[in-house]
């Protein structure tokens, strides 16, 4: 898999809409092939964002990216996971490798969505805000916490965070109209309906192994996420969301870690033994989603197993 070509893409859809092309239909990629209709269904906002990134070249622009995504997951990690690194997980873990190696932005995204709610629990309202308002921006990795989130700023009163959320998200909604005009919206539609056709549509929580993937959820709130009711809705938010690729797991790795800061290295690293011991030979549906789900499952069994007991040396006794 070529490295950070989902980066790639990005880069090469902004540049498209700003040369005033349509960056959700058919579009030159940085190799000059042409793109398939949806290939880029990121919302029109990301455009936005984008342009100044886009105008550097990609591999330097995806590096800061991605290093911005580490020091978050890092950041987030030690603040809500008792003050433990989690870098491991960038490596052991397929899919949270996977997304880093390809350029994904599910990672980032996710990152702010939960400093947002670490700001929010620590009195920082206007910063919640303005992070919800980013975090949103991938939407189907955010769409259930976000909403609990705003609901409960919304029951106690907290203005400022919802005051900056709609501010930064007008401007950030608003602003590719001003630039491309209102058909902008239609096109991201037309794109969406493109991105749906292509890429596995079947919930985590759909068989052939989704069955078993929501007992050990249920399993694991059940020993350490009772009480969490926004790690809750971002579980159940991966896990139903109707999109079975490895990189939309990435949630997992942040609730495990919220939830049970002891967890054991060892169940991540099969997330790669797995493919390599059962390689698809047959590609269908089943195959793929029960692929996908197996490899999901090391990092919830993360938060289920003890951590390896390791051998202690005895002082030598004084004679």
């Amino acid at each position: 898999m070529p490295f950070f070509i989902d980066w790639q893409l990005v880069v090469a859809a902004v540049r498209f809409w700003l040369a005033g092309g349509d960056p959700y239909g058919p579009f030159p990629r940085l190799n000059g092939q042409i793109t398939f209709v949806g290939a880029f269904a990121y919302p029109p906002p990301l455009l936005l964002l984008g342009v100044p990134l886009a105008l550097l070249p990609y591999w330097l622009s995806g590096a800061l990216m991605t290093l911005l995504a580490v020091v978050g997951f890092e950041v987030s990690a030690r603040r809500s996971g008792a003050g433990r690194s989690a870098l491991i997980w960038l490596v052991l873990w397929l899919p949270l490798a996977q997304g880093l190696w390809i350029g994904q932005l599910t990672l980032i995204s996710l990152v702010g969505l939960v400093l947002a709610e670490l700001a929010y629990r620590r009195g920082q309202d206007r910063l919640a805000g303005l992070l919800l308002a980013l975090a949103i921006l991938k939407p189907q990795t955010a769409i259930l916490p976000a909403a609990w989130l705003l609901v409960v700023a919304l029951r106690g009163r907290r203005w400022g965070l919802l005051a900056s959320f709609a501010a930064l998200s007008a401007a950030l909604w608003l602003g590719p109209i001003l630039v491309s005009g209102p058909q902008i919206y239609a096109q991201w539609l037309v794109g969406l309906d493109g991105y749906d056709q292509f890429l596995p549509n079947r919930p985590l929580l759909f068989p052939p192994l989704g069955p078993l993937l929501g007992a050990m959820a249920l399993l694991l709130w059940q020993r350490h996420g009772r009480g969490d009711l926004f790690g809750l809705a971002l579980l159940l938010n991966t896990l139903a969301y109707p999109l079975s690729v490895i990189y939309v797991a990435t949630a997992v790795a942040l609730v495990v870690i919220r939830w049970s800061p002891r967890w054991p290295w060892y169940p991540l690293a099969l997330s790669w033994a797995i493919p390599m011991i059962f390689p698809l030979a047959v590609r269908t549906p089943d195959t793929i989603a029960g692929l996908t789900q197996a490899i999901i499952a090391t990092g919830l069994l993360a938060g289920l197993l003890p951590p390896l007991p390791w051998p202690h040396r005895r002082p030598p006794m004084l004679q």
